[in-house]
């Protein structure tokens, strides 16, 4: 298995035996990002069971859409924060991509799938109108849109937590829309959805 990598620039880290933390020389004391992993039961069984947040999945899955990977922070504690991606037909692009990262405040894995510099979004987003709405474990849930120009990226809160959602390319910005819903497979009421989800190959945007 490769070592961690930065959470925000994908770096090199120094371990804790010899930094004291995870620590990247251009960010600082970070979560150590772990590779992506192929969207097989197990690896998604295994990110919700030692996971602090939401592992997030569309339910029912859009028509054609497969889930295509899973990638967690941590070293020995629960993941705070977790990324999991998907693959479908586009309205526009003969495929998509889709993003959805669950994160405490303060990670920046939402952020840097996101193409920000920043940790956070700022809670400032919530002041402005929100551009869409979906459906986070039974709540209505407002997203609003990010200026970046290659990917469509929107943020959210959900139980304190952000809530990410990124498409590529950008013009199937239309992927994040009212009717989608998400369940959080923590939960044992959802677990049984992981043997019945359709997979795809690893997302080549959820492994840079």
């Amino acid at each position: 298995m490769p070592d961690p990598v930065c959470v925000r620039c994908r770096g090199s880290l120094r371990t804790p035996e010899t930094a004291g933390a995870w620590t990247c020389d251009a960010h600082g004391v970070v979560e150590p990002l772990n590779a992506a992993l192929p969207a097989e039961a197990y690896h998604l069984a295994d990110s919700a069971s030692s996971s602090a947040v939401p592992v997030w999945m569309p339910w029912p899955m859009p028509p054609g859409w497969a889930v295509s990977g899973v990638r967690r922070t941590g070293g020995t504690g629960p993941s705070r924060a977790v990324a999991v991606a998907f693959m479908g037909p586009g309205v526009t692009a003969r495929q998509a991509e889709l993003v959805i990262v669950a994160e405490e405040p303060g990670v920046g894995l939402g952020a840097s799938y996101a193409g920000l510099e920043s940790t956070d979004p700022g809670f400032e987003v919530a002041s402005l109108p929100f551009d869409a709405k979906l459906t986070a474990a039974g709540h209505p849930t407002p997203l609003w849109s990010l200026p970046v120009s290659d990917r469509a990226a929107y943020v959210g809160e959900a139980g304190g937590l952000w809530l990410w959602a990124i498409a590529w390319p950008v013009d199937e910005w239309m992927v994040v829309h009212d009717d989608l819903r998400l369940v959080d497979v923590r939960a044992p009421e959802h677990r049984a959805l992981l043997a019945e989800l359709p997979v795809a190959l690893l997302s080549p945007h959820l492994a840079e």
